[in-house]
């Protein structure tokens, strides 16, 4: 029986690709392949009789030999991310191993099992450095790089996921051909209610008063452009619609965001309100922030093995205009982003009830809490 495989689809970017295809008609059964369990997520429906959840991993080959006969479409969305443990220099050759060599060892297995389609799901990373974009498109080439492999030198990358979804991407693009047709999706800032990387995070941080000034490099707000889950899972959709058609677009990649342009402060200002409190006003120098992300970063990897409160890409990308055209992706495949997503992520954290835990010491004072204390003294000091 004919199916899809989705790795690393248990959380809300695979619910909702999922979804877009059960709502466009598209109900061929798909096999979930991710080492965490199932997560059902409040505001996304799909008929789970049409999916398969395996927890284990795209790098365990019998799991691989088990899925992929008979599959016609691969959804590649498991990767190692900006965020976690994972970010210490010391994990460099795991997250090349796991973002790379397991991509290309994959893609090699599809070629055995007569897959015919590839998709990616990629990011901005690939072609952000930290200096502004605008309007970038997909001619935008990759940063050069010193070397290609596990010694690879980032000078321009900002860390090692970057530079890892950049030599991943190439290479699925590269493999693109009659028989085996791929695409690359690139999303920025993936958010949705529930999602535990963007849309949680802030509200937790909201919650324990912990955004409570703006961090600025410039005399104005950065601006930027985000993906929510729901037009990211119709690009998926119209992706996989449009490699299967005779004659369509293969080998290509695309810029994929709600075609929205934001203030990158402003547009939280809608969800802090949500949550009771007041959006920030005052702002920290970013050489500051920068200092005490340097720093922070080095305790947190190297000693306490967690994840910084804010790592460098996170930074770089608040403090730097970065927009992206979305031009392609409408021409080629028909992309139309839905509009007012946001305000479905603030109404859904508007009826969450807030733990009366809130109120506590140890509630809201923890690691992250303390680095935030740490910075608000160091600005005050040397203000005066």
């Amino acid at each position: 029986m004919k199916h899809y495989v989705i790795t690393g689809g248990a959380g809300l970017l695979g619910s909702q690709l999922i979804s877009s295809l059960q709502k466009n008609g598209d109900f061929t059964k798909c096999v979930v392949i991710d080492p965490t369990p199932y997560r059902p997520f409040d505001t996304i429906k799909l008929d789970t009789s049409f999916v398969k959840y395996i927890q284990g991993s795209f790098l365990d080959e019998a799991v691989l030999n088990h899925v992929l006969p008979n599959c016609v479409t691969v959804f590649h969305l498991c990767a190692i991310g900006h965020t976690g443990r994972f970010g210490a220099q010391k994990y460099k050759s795991r997250v090349y191993q796991f973002n790379v060599l397991g991509t290309i060892q994959l893609i090699k297995k599809c070629k055995e099992n007569g897959v015919q389609r590839f998709i990616y799901s990629s990011s901005i990373a690939v072609v952000f450095t930290g200096k502004p974009l605008y309007s970038c498109t997909e001619a935008e080439p990759y940063p050069k790089q010193s070397d290609v492999g596990i010694e690879i030198l980032q000078v321009h990358y900002l860390d090692i996921y970057s530079s890892t979804k950049a030599e991943a991407e190439s290479f699925i693009l590269s493999q693109s051909c009659h028989d085996f047709k791929t695409t690359c999706l690139r999303f920025r800032a993936i958010y949705g209610p529930q999602d535990v990387s963007v849309a949680e995070k802030v509200v937790n941080m909201v919650r324990k008063n912990l955004f409570m000034v703006k961090i600025s490099r410039h005399d104005h707000e950065s601006i930027s452009n985000m993906s929510s889950g729901e037009n990211c899972g119709q690009a998926f959709h119209l992706a996989n619609r449009a490699l299967a058609k005779r004659g369509g677009p293969h080998g290509q990649a695309y810029f994929i965001t709600d075609g929205e342009t934001v203030g990158q402060y402003e547009v939280w200002s809608p969800l802090i309100r949500a949550l009771g409190k007041t959006p920030p006003v005052h702002s920290v120098p970013y050489p500051i922030v920068s200092a005490f992300v340097s720093i922070s970063s080095f305790f947190c990897y190297e000693i306490f093995h967690s994840s910084p409160p804010m790592t460098r890409f996170e930074l770089e990308t608040l403090v730097t205009d970065n927009t992206y055209s979305i031009e392609k992706a409408e021409k080629e495949l028909g992309y139309v982003p839905e509009k007012n997503h946001f305000k479905k992520t603030v109404d859904y954290y508007r009826i969450q009830p807030i733990q009366s835990a809130v109120h506590s010491f140890g509630s809201w004072f923890n690691f992250d809490t303390l680095l935030f204390m740490i910075l608000i003294i160091f600005w005050t000091i040397i203000s005066f």
